[in-house]
């Protein structure tokens, strides 16, 4: 067992136990004597009594001798009668339990006298004086004797009663006494060995809190409280040599603070400045400047580096040129690069200046270099390296999306650049071939004379084709100029809605339920296209009262376009002569790898319907809270 788990060897809550336990004791001692005295003092009030009686039962025996007017059987009767009774009394169980003590035999000395005798003389004197007036005279004059004889039996009962009545008071008396002095002791000890380390310790620690740290608890004994105070005094040292230590603590805290905080600072900077607006020279710049101070360093550059050239290209610089090149260039970009890593060079200048080459990477990717000029005899932390590989990852980050938003963009101009290249040669180029071969005819038949009614035909075959390519050349530049703009796909449709609503003598409902729904950008330039192009067959060729525009997403995350009239219907899945919309629509479904289908309805009008899947198949969690609004 541990010393801790042990009881002191002055305990406190030892004397407290044994001086209650001396309490108990005594209380217990005294019950306990009061209890024998009380059960050897049963019945001596009755043995008393009894005793006493025994002379009112002698007097009494003489008056009933000395009764006049009595025959003598009468008076026999009379005296036999009594001598009964008083030999029943002397025999008494309760008066032969009082005599009958070891404890004073000279009572029962004194009882067996009077048993004696009354048996050897006053009985048979009583008896005697029935008839006989001399013996009458003789135990008259005689009884006063033997009563005194009765009277001190009854004396030496009641003092032996007396006696242990005094015994019991003193037994009582002391225990008392005792019990008193013991817990005017035990008050004493919780006093002086728990009331006042007690106090003590609670002014102790109310000066602790109030931030005195040279108080001392003035109980130190080897007891319980004794230890407190020694474990209280030795918590009060330490806390003041903390405290002797902490400013010293709070400053290093501050500083590393203030550390995080500038870090944390320079990388949202970093951040919002290459998120918030293009990667140009300016924000390139203002990063660079916020690194510069930040880490105070003197100069630096942020170059951008072509593997296939093996040639880097300065973005953003504050370094001085010497020779067509930066003031801290080795002259070697690969020097800088190196393989990926962060380069302390060592100084080559003269005045002791020093160079770090910060790469910009992303995905294990080498995308530039930032160096930085080192004043003299400036050293970088390891939290400050760090923050630089951290910043260059950022930049490294930025220049990555700024070359692929460049090659999207190159790939959405070439795609756009096949778009109208496909729409023009199937609409107005092939509407221009058209025009082209009735002007060939219309030159053979003047250069035959043709009658007027031929030539006629042919000009008025050229009239409809030149009205006809020039429609088609309107309704390229409305597709050409069409834009969704942050608003989004329903917005565009909306617009579309109402400006067909407008130019047509018909009503078109619009159900939208990709509210929510993300699609990529191109995809929602051909859905958009696609319904103009049905909304506008229906306004040029079906002759409808009213036209219902539907987009919803199916069960197998299938977007599904539908645009339906009440007109009068399409003949066929084919473009009429010289109208090439339909086409032009499975053009734009074979773009979204989907599906185009135009049929007659059952109850009257066309159905065009489109169905695709998206290239996002509405993952995003915006995606998965609109997908199913209706």
């Amino acid at each position: 067992m541990n010393d801790e788990n042990q009881t002191p060897p002055q305990s406190v809550l030892g004397r407290l136990g044994i001086a209650m336990g001396m309490i108990v004791i005594f209380a217990m001692a005294s019950i306990m004597v009061s209890t024998v005295f009380t059960e050897m003092s049963t019945g001596k009030a009755r043995a008393i009594n009894v005793a006493g009686s025994l002379r009112m039962q002698s007097y009494l025996l003489a008056g009933e001798l000395n009764q006049p007017g009595l025959t003598d059987d009468a008076r026999r009767r009379l005296i036999a009668g009594s001598v009964r009774e008083y030999e029943a009394r002397l025999d008494d169980p309760t008066l032969l339990a009082g005599v009958q003590t070891e404890l004073a035999p000279h009572i029962a000395e004194a009882y067996r006298g009077i048993q004696q005798r009354w048996e050897t003389h006053f009985k048979p004197m009583a008896l005697a004086a029935v008839t006989d007036p001399v013996k009458r005279a003789q135990f008259t004059a005689t009884i006063g004797n033997f009563v005194a004889q009765i009277n001190q039996l009854v004396k030496l009962l009641e003092q032996e009663l007396e006696d242990k009545i005094q015994w019991l008071r003193l037994v009582q008396g002391v225990s008392l006494f005792v019990i008193v002095i013991v817990v005017l002791l035990t008050m004493y000890l919780m006093h002086t060995q728990i009331i006042v380390p007690l106090n003590d310790l609670l002014a102790c620690a109310r000066a602790v809190r109030k931030g005195d740290f040279q108080v001392r608890a003035r109980h130190t004994q080897p007891d319980e409280l004794g230890q407190l105070g020694a474990a209280f005094n030795t918590m009060v040292q330490d806390l003041s040599q903390m405290y002797a230590n902490l400013e010293v603590r709070v400053a290093e805290k501050t500083e590393e603070l203030a550390r995080s905080n500038r870090s944390l600072e320079l990388l949202y900077g970093t951040i919002r400045t290459l998120s918030e607006r293009r990667v140009t020279h300016g924000a390139l710049m203002q990063v660079l400047r916020e690194v510069e101070r930040v880490l105070d360093v003197s100069a630096g550059a942020i170059c951008a580096y072509d593997p296939e050239l093996r040639q880097g290209l300065p973005l953003a610089t504050d370094l001085v040129e010497e020779g067509g090149r930066l003031s801290i260039c080795p002259g070697n970009c690969e020097q800088c690069i190196g393989d990926g890593s962060l380069i302390i060079r060592a100084a080559e200048a003269a005045d002791g200046t020093r160079s770090i080459s910060v790469p910009l990477t992303d995905g294990g990717r080498s995308y530039g270099v930032m160096p930085l000029k080192l004043p003299p005899g400036r050293e970088l932390a390891p939290w400050q390296l760090q923050l630089l590989e951290a910043v260059g990852r950022h930049i490294g980050a930025a220049l990555a999306m700024a070359q692929r938003n460049e090659e999207r963009h190159r790939l959405a101009l070439f795609e756009e650049r096949s778009v109208i290249a496909r729409e023009l040669h199937d609409s107005l180029a092939q509407s221009l071939t058209y025009l082209k071969i009735q002007v060939t005819r219309l030159q053979a038949l003047l250069a035959k004379h043709a009658p007027a009614a031929q030539t006629g035909d042919v000009v008025g075959e050229l009239k409809s084709g030149l009205n006809n390519a020039y429609r088609q050349l309107r309704e390229l530049l409305t597709t050409f100029r069409l834009r969704i703009d942050g608003r989004g796909l329903n917005a565009a449709l909306e617009e579309t809605v109402h400006e067909f609503a407008r130019h047509g003598s018909f009503a078109i409902d619009l159900d939208n339920r990709l509210l929510g729904v993300e699609l990529a950008s191109n995809e929602e330039i051909h859905v958009l296209q696609v319904i103009r192009e049905a909304l506008a067959n229906v306004l040029h060729h079906a002759h409808a009262g009213r036209a219902e525009v539907s987009l919803e997403r199916l069960e197998n995350n299938r977007v599904r376009v539908r645009v339906d009239d009440d007109g009068v219907g399409i003949a066929e899945a084919q473009s009429p002569l010289h109208h090439f919309g339909l086409n032009i629509m499975r053009d734009r479904a074979h773009s979204l790898n989907g599906e185009l289908t135009v049929r007659r309805r059952e109850s009257g009008g066309t159905r065009v319907e489109l169905e695709f899947d998206p290239a996002t198949p509405f993952g995003s969690p915006a995606a998965m809270a609109g997908g199913g609004a209706a």
